[in-house]
């Protein structure tokens, strides 16, 4: 059995032989989700929510810039649950739509059940959300596949390009 002390010593100089882009990670950003969302192509984001979150080709899609209108608004609980505890609010709303954004709507429909999510208030997604699903945002994956982008990576990306549409007030810092 190997000691402490010497397991210490091994994995200490594993790490020091770790050349520092090892340890770089792609990280999600605002800039990033710019990007993803700004792909142009059939069920892009842009496409079927338009520039700056409205007047995309689908008019079923939510409208970006008033993220009251969202069905994962309503689902958190509405305007009642988002002024008692905003932050708490946020947080239902954006893993509601980080999850919708990941599998597209038919996989969210179908699988999503978080704790303060009332999927009851809701109709179910259209079909059409096809999020990370959609040609348009696959191409854009694999291209950065080998930078160490995720599904995960890109949503949350996409989550923090979103944010900079709010005229309603949700996502004030």
């Amino acid at each position: 059995m190997m000691s402490n002390k010497a397991f210490q010593k091994i994995l200490y100089v594993g790490l020091m032989s770790l050349t520092p882009q090892a340890f770089a990670q792609a990280q999600p950003s605002e800039g990033m989700g710019k990007g993803l969302y700004n792909v142009e192509g059939a069920n892009s984001c842009i496409f079927c929510h338009g520039i700056g979150g409205e007047g995309g080709n689908i008019k079923e899609a939510a409208k970006l810039k008033h993220p009251k209108t969202w069905k994962a608004f309503a689902a958190a609980g509405g305007e009642a649950a988002f002024k008692k505890d905003p932050k708490a609010f946020v947080a239902r709303m954006k893993a509601s739509t980080l999850n919708i954004i990941q599998l597209g709507a038919i996989r969210h429909n179908a699988s999503y059940k978080a704790e303060g999510y009332n999927k009851a208030a809701i109709k179910p997604y259209n079909a059409q959300m096809m999020g990370l699903s959609g040609a348009a945002s696959v191409a854009w994956m694999n291209k950065y596949k080998d930078k160490g982008i995720t599904p995960a990576i890109a949503a949350e990306s996409a989550w923090l390009y979103i944010q900079t549409f709010d005229q309603d007030g949700v996502f004030k810092k």
